[in-house]
């Protein structure tokens, strides 16, 4: 963009907010559902085995890892608006797929289209973060990174939220799939609201190896403000996954339905939308630093807790409703860090990085979880 945009809610920024509301909403409609039928006896219990969620979580993180690396080059050498409009259009067919998955109780043809959507939305991720920048300005990047992450955090509430219940009146989750159509077109029509941008370095280099691309970048952060805030940022994501895979199995001995589980799904999303919502509006123009540790704390107290006290429904939905709020203090400004810190020509290329570590760290996590 030419100019320093004036406004938060530019049509770039409206564009983005409705398209990434879409896919998340997308996104987490599938996962919910693919949790709750791995662990629901007579459904699809044994596919995967007794650690069944781990791995759906690790289906979720691996595309990241293959893929984030050539997604953040493409985002620095094509406009990231085009990026993204072709990253939408491509979810049409899988989410076609998924329903035909649903609709036949086949498993593997879901998982396939799970894995699909995982990978796009890896296509997705380097030119939404790095496209913030752009459409809203730098004096807002903490109300606009709040603001999207509470639109993020709203839409998994609500696809967390549901997923049980479609998952119960769909027998096999079939509902889930026909409700994906209508959101990935909305997605569609987001993102073609979001006005032309210009690529950042047209003329770089491509680079076949991605992972020697995420080592050098680590590497050049070194010394930096930006290195630990990359780090930090990415340790949380290895927390959160442990928490995603453990909530479905805590719905035998709750004595739960696959309706409370999705609640309890919905618990630590509405924490991290609260938490990200009052510290962007806090913020105003600034990138307060100092409420990361108070999340760190929060996130600490939650997860101890959760492991000491008796497992009730209400305990366990408090203690993730605090572990979320806690982590929007905690992820906010460290995302904020991470773009305004980024070179203009790198940022592309440096926040895919860091979303790479950040699902290394998932991935190992969904590992640990397994084992």
């Amino acid at each position: 963009v030419a100019t320093e945009p004036t406004r938060l809610w530019t049509r770039g920024y409206t564009g983005l907010m409705i398209s990434q509301f879409a896919g998340a909403t997308n996104d987490n409609l599938l996962k919910g559902a693919l949790l709750i039928l791995v662990v629901a006896p007579n459904l699809w219990a044994d596919a995967l085995g007794p650690a069944g969620t781990g791995w759906v979580s690790f289906a979720l993180t691996l595309p990241f890892i293959l893929f984030l690396g050539y997604a953040g080059q493409l985002a620095d050498r094509f406009s990231k608006r085009t990026m993204v409009v072709w990253v939408r259009l491509t979810e049409l067919p899988i989410v076609l797929l998924i329903v035909l998955g649903f609709w036949y109780g086949s498993f593997w043809v879901t998982f396939t289209g799970f894995l699909l959507i995982a990978s796009q939305s890896a296509f997705f991720n380097p030119p939404k973060y790095g496209m913030i920048r752009e459409v809203s300005g730098t004096r807002r990047l903490s109300n606009a990174n709040g603001l999207i992450v509470l639109c993020t955090i709203v839409a998994i509430i609500g696809a967390s939220g549901i997923s049980g219940f479609l998952v119960e009146g769909g027998s096999s989750g079939w509902l889930i799939g026909l409700v994906m159509i209508p959101v990935a077109i909305i997605g569609v029509l987001g993102a073609l609201l979001i006005p032309p941008l210009e690529a950042a370095d047209p003329v770089r280099r491509w680079e076949w190896n991605p992972l020697g691309r995420y080592w050098a970048d680590l590497c050049a952060m070194r010394g930096g403000p930006l290195y630990p805030a990359v780090w930090a940022w990415s340790l949380f994501y290895f927390i959160s996954i442990i928490i995603i895979s453990i909530i479905p199995t805590l719905q035998e001995p709750m004595g739960g339905s696959t309706a409370d589980t999705s609640l309890l799904l919905a618990a630590t999303a509405l924490g991290i939308g609260i938490g990200c919502g009052t510290v962007g509006l806090c913020s105003g123009s600034s990138i307060r630093v100092g409420m990361v540790p108070w999340g760190a704390a929060g996130l600490a107290l939650a997860w101890f807790l959760l492991g000491l006290l008796p497992l009730d429904f209400a305990t366990v939905f408090g203690l993730l409703l605090l572990g979320g709020l806690s982590a929007g203090f905690f992820i906010v400004p460290l995302q904020a860090m991470q773009q305004r810190l980024a070179p203009p020509e790198q940022r592309g290329r440096y926040l895919a990085t860091a979303n790479a570590l950040c699902y290394v760290m998932m991935t190992v996590a969904a590992l640990v979880y397994i084992a």
